[in-house]
């Protein structure tokens, strides 16, 4: 009884077998393939309309970046720029070539734009683009080489415009792409003496970047001209150079005392912005507020070496 069981349950698989085996033969029956769909990577949009769209771009980062105050207005200045850098990243090395080699309006584009690519592949071509006859390339270079912000950015070229250049604001660009670069941790004895020079530049923007290198390089040489500068008619100027000198008493000590001295000097005049820009550094300076108190400022200063 049991060996018919066994012989009944071996047909039975065998003819399940032989079925399966007829159904995967079977072209009639066979179960269609499954199909696989490729996705394609969209095509890249033209090199005019990126350079076109990353201007527009720039444009609005740049007003925001002056400009905004609110938290909203900041945050989309952050995005935009996190936007600038992923396109004109994915797209460099076509950047580099229209900076090289394109019309003038694809240069000025291109110029803007390597800045934010944050490569270092973008550094030699910004460079030499300092060199090029349309002004709005070497402003743009300018601009991109204080963004890309390398401490080991050549600046012989930059100082050269800064001191020399006839046209205010490419040396006002030249002044900005200086500091930029020093604040990343660049040195040079050639970029503080152009920025010495540039304290008496006839243009506010290059006074007031000039400033701002010479507290970042610590150049306590420079503070009698800057305590001079605390009076310029030019706000801006006035707050860059309270600004260097508070940098430079903290980091050099032994022009504390007469920097502190030349800001209580100021801190007693009649004019209210003057009076408050000198009180303010030397709030910083000394940790204690003394207010209109001008005996113990004066007395706090005087025990300064």
């Amino acid at each position: 009884m049991a060996e018919r069981r066994q012989s009944a349950l071996l047909n039975v698989l065998l003819t399940a077998a032989a079925l399966c085996g007829a159904c995967a033969s079977s072209p009639e029956k066979a179960a269609p393939a499954e199909k696989v769909t490729l996705i394609a990577e969209p095509p890249l949009e033209p090199l005019g309309k990126l350079l076109a769209d990353l201007d527009l771009q720039i444009q609005r980062w740049n007003a925001l970046t002056l400009t905004a105050t609110s938290a909203s207005h900041k945050r989309e200045a952050r995005l935009l720029e996190a936007v600038i850098v992923e396109q004109s990243s994915r797209r460099r090395d076509e950047l580099i070539a229209a900076l090289e080699s394109g019309p003038p309006i694809n240069r000025i584009r291109a110029a803007g734009a390597l800045g934010f690519t944050r490569a270092v592949e973008a550094q030699s071509p910004l460079l030499a683009a300092l060199h090029d006859p349309h002004p709005d390339v070497v402003h743009n270079a300018l601009m991109s080489l204080s963004i890309l912000g390398r401490a080991d950015t050549p600046l012989d070229e930059i100082c050269a415009l800064m001191s020399d250049h006839p046209d205010p604001q490419t040396r006002g660009q030249a002044a900005y792409a200086l500091r930029s670069i020093l604040a990343a941790g660049a040195s040079s004895e050639l970029a503080v003496g152009v920025a010495r020079r540039g304290l008496n530049d006839t243009e506010p923007f290059v006074r007031s970047q000039s400033a701002l290198s010479l507290g970042i390089a610590r150049d306590g040489a420079s503070a009698p001209v800057l305590l001079d500068r605390l009076y310029d008619p030019v706000p801006l100027v006035a707050d860059a150079a309270s600004e260097a000198l508070v940098a430079i008493a903290l980091g050099v000590p032994e022009r504390k005392g007469v920097i502190a001295r030349g800001l209580v000097e100021a801190s007693g005049r009649s004019d209210a912005l003057l009076k408050r820009r000198a009180q303010n550094a030397l709030v910083r300076l000394s940790d204690v507020n003394y207010g209109d108190d001008l005996k113990l400022w004066n007395e706090w200063a005087q025990r300064l070496p």
